[in-house]
């Protein structure tokens, strides 16, 4: 005996080995779950298909009419023959392709679910109650008390039957004919669910006892009434659902001006890029340090936010980016910092577009969740690019996201949560908070996949899979055209006109400060600007020529007084560094000294007659000076000689381990000069995505055909049962049968193993499965005993009589 209306693991592994191979690998594709680990045979699959697990896995993939179909076919199945034209007139449009995606992915069965797919769907699928069967069996109804019993009064008395009840729309509206208005509102409240009902034990309303009376409704405690489900559907005239499904409307949404759209994306994408190159040139200075945990602290995110003039929030979401991208690696030994990667030069000389449209894609790909950082796991702080801030679902929220703005109208900006209902008819049983959805958008904003809410011509490029190339064209389409002209101003200001030429931005960059950004850039010239702009190499006379090849007039007067002004404090005072210095009464000998072939090593140089300086710490400069044949000593940072033999330690100047004459550098020299990073990425968010990997026909048919042999001794074994084999050893498998035979009330063989380890078959009859254990009844010892379900090594299903 099996439970009313459902699919038993047999009859579902006979169904799939009916399938072809690609048919069976199709099935593995859509459910990937089924094949990790790999089943051993059919029936192992079949096992782990209707386990609840994976029918809740394969429910999330469900759409709204998919799902509608479902409810459809698990209320109507215990009832009537499930067919397309019961089906479609039970969800109120065309039910096939629908039900056909069910019957692909093994939900069901020739019209009949799965058990568990019922279980998943909730206590009342489509708000429907039991069947009259089940409660003729006396079959515990969800959201009655654990061991309520109807009271006695409520049953008929002895030799007498209970009222039928009308099954069909005719019957019930015959049955109905005579009912007081309170009882048709009884029945009007529980027909579209919940079927359950609440009453007094003692006082019974007038129009629920006339219900029962006629056998409309019946209890399942004595203070819960139901209403049966065959009855429901007559009343509900065959229907599972009120009214059919339908998208949510896109009407009224807030509509953007076309050319506001790409101007908007446009400015965005800009902004993005240059925040992502002045961060790179940030952290090429200065690193930032990794936290154990992987992440960048608050203070160097604080660093870096006002190196960038935007807050924190936002900085932490440019750091992400050029993670996301591979622009970032770790550096160092002791002290670890994000640095830029080897490919952030790469990337920093491609065209703007096609440096956006990189951060875009690596975005759209990534599993990282930003919008996390500053939130707090378990009281712990989420920091910047620390490894934790994955999520798997991140991936497919984004293209889902973009997928829902794309489907609709050009200009269309819906707010987060009109695009969360998209959502949510898409894949009702997968829809992320509204939140969520809010700061994804965001994102897109901010990186410029769209503009004023919309979706930009290169946003939907990204969406529909164009390459790199196509989706910087889009953008470059939407580009303004760079201007090279400048209006310099007498108070030492400047406008750019419109988007500044790279070479004029760079310019404008090195010896200006920017003020405002937008339709036309400004800046300001300051003393300190400019001598940022001769640190870099740029005379007085080389910059005032490239600003007025730039200047549509000819320069101020104070610019020029300011960058001469400038020009003539530069470089009055010289800072460098240096780890040693020796102070000789010769200067011939200092010369010497400087000349000397055996001292090359110690880079010596000259800042008076008689001072030389050197990059190498005292204690080698003392090893090589006496290795020429010198007699120097040590003198402390008082000017005082330091002698002895601890000298050196003595003075804080001790020698660096190695090779006399071995030139030394600091940490930070290193990382001046040749950068030690290894120039990938260093969290999977720039890789591709182990969350969302995807099942290769090269991979299942070998797994297609091992699962066909491994039926072929599933079949052999099942003909040798008679000798004492067990018929199920998949522990998926087994407790499937357990669960079959607890809602059939069927008796199986089982193997159990006790506490030493020695095997023990026992006959029982299953009373409840759940929590990771079952409840039996021993057949031959007529006890009840509840054991661990890991205890259980086999179970075998008894052949019908």
């Amino acid at each position: 005996m099996k439970a009313q209306g459902t699919v038993t693991t047999a009859e579902l592994a006979a169904a799939l080995e009916r399938r072809d191979d690609d048919a069976l690998s199709a099935l593995l594709a859509a459910r990937p779950d089924l094949a990790s680990p790999a089943p051993s045979s059919l029936t192992s699959l079949a096992a782990r298909a209707a386990s609840r697990p994976s029918v809740e896995r394969a429910l999330a993939t469900l759409h709204t009419v998919e799902l509608a179909v479902a409810e459809a076919v698990v209320g109507l199945a215990p009832v009537r023959r499930v067919t397309a034209a019961a089906v479609t007139k039970a969800v109120g449009l065309d039910a096939a392709p629908a039900l056909a995606r069910l019957e692909d992915l093994a939900l069901v069965v020739g019209g009949v679910p799965v058990a568990t797919l019922g279980e998943a769907l909730g206590p009342h699928p489509a708000g429907l109650g039991p069947t009259l069967a089940e409660l003729d069996a006396g079959v515990t109804v969800p959201g009655a008390p654990a061991g309520s019993h109807p009271p006695a009064s409520s049953h008929p008395p002895a030799g007498s039957l209970p009222p039928a009840a009308p099954t069909t729309a005719t019957a019930l509206r015959a049955a109905l004919k005579d009912a007081p208005a309170s009882a048709l509102g009884t029945l009007d409240a529980l027909t579209w669910g919940p079927p359950v009902g609440t009453v007094r034990p003692d006082d019974v309303p007038d129009g629920a006892a006339w219900l029962l009376d006629h056998g409309l409704l019946r209890r399942i405690s004595p203070a819960q009434l139901v209403l049966p489900r065959e009855v429901a559907l007559a009343a509900r005239g065959g229907r599972t659902r009120r009214e059919a499904p339908r998208p949510p409307a896109v009407d009224g949404h807030r509509t953007v001006p076309a050319a506001v759209v790409p101007a908007e994306g446009a400015r965005a994408a800009e902004e993005i890029v240059r925040l992502v190159g002045l961060l790179l040139e940030t952290w090429q200075h200065e690193g930032a340090a990794v936290l154990r945990s992987g992440g960048v602290g608050v203070r160097e995110l604080r660093r870096t936010a006002a190196a960038l003039e935007v807050d924190d929030a936002r900085a932490a979401l440019v750091a992400e980016l050029a993670a996301m991208a591979g622009l970032l690696a770790q550096d160092g030994d002791e002290q670890v910092t994000w640095v830029p990667a080897r490919t952030a030069e790469d990337w920093l000389a491609d065209p703007l577009p096609l440096r956006w449209a990189r951060l875009a894609r690596a975005w759209l790909g990534t599993a990282r969740t930003p919008w996390l950082i500053g939130t707090r796991d378990n009281g712990a702080l989420r920091a910047a690019l620390e490894p934790t801030l994955e999520r798997g679902w991140a991936v497919d929220l984004r293209r889902r996201t973009l997928a829902a703005l794309a489907g609709l109208p050009p200009g269309t900006a819906p707010d987060a949560e009109a695009v969360r209902a998209l959502l949510s008819w898409e894949l009702p049983r997968a829809t992320a908070p509204a939140p969520t959805v809010a700061a994804v958008l965001a994102e897109a904003e901010a990186l410029g996949i769209t503009g004023a809410g919309a979706l930009t011509d290169a946003g939907r490029a990204l969406v529909e899979g164009a390459e790199d190339d196509d989706v910087a064209q889009a953008l470059e389409a939407a580009l303004p055209e760079p201007v090279g002209d400048l209006l310099v101003q007498g108070d030492l200001t400047a406008v750019v006109p419109g988007r500044p030429l790279p070479e004029l931005r760079e310019l404008l960059e090195l010896c200006a400060d920017v003020e405002s950004r937008g339709s036309a850039l400004t800046v300001r010239f300051t003393a300190g600007s400019v001598r940022r702009a001769m640190d870099a190499g740029v005379g007085a006379a080389e910059l005032l020529e490239a600003l007025a090849g730039y200047s549509l007039t000819p320069l101020p007067q104070a610019l020029d007084y300011l960058v001469r002004d400038a020009a003539r404090r530069h470089g009055q005072a010289r800072v460098g560094a240096a780890a040693s210095y020796l102070r000789v009464d010769d200067a011939a000998l200092a010369a010497q000294l400087v000349g000397t072939p055996a001292l090359a090593e110690l880079s010596l140089r000259a800042l008076a007659p008689t001072v030389l300086i050197s990059p190498a710490p005292p204690g080698e400069v003392l090893d090589l000076l006496r290795e020429a044949g010198l007699a120097p000593v040590l003198e402390g940072p008082d000017g005082t000689l330091v002698l002895g033999g601890d000298g050196l330690a003595l003075a804080g100047l001790g020698s660096r381990p190695g090779s006399p004459g071995r030139p030394v550098r600091s940490v930070g020299t290193l990382r001046r000069g040749r950068r030690r990073t290894s120039g990938l990425p260093t969290y999977p968010g720039a890789a591709a995505s182990t969350y969302t990997r995807r099942l290769e026909d090269a991979d299942l048919r070998p797994l297609v055909a091992r699962m066909r042999a491994g039926e072929t001794q599933v079949r052999r074994d099942a003909a040798r049962r008679a000798d004492g084999a067990p018929a199920a050893t998949d522990p998926v498998h087994a407790l499937a049968l357990l669960r079959e035979a607890a809602a059939g009330g069927d008796q199986v063989d089982i193997v159990v193993v006790g506490a030493r380890g020695t095997p023990e078959r026992r006959r029982v009859r299953p009373l409840s499965v759940d929590a990771g254990r079952v409840r039996v009844a021993d057949v031959a010892r007529e006890t009840e005993l509840t054991l661990a379900i890991h205890r259980i090594s086999a179970v075998a299903a008894l052949p019908d009589d």
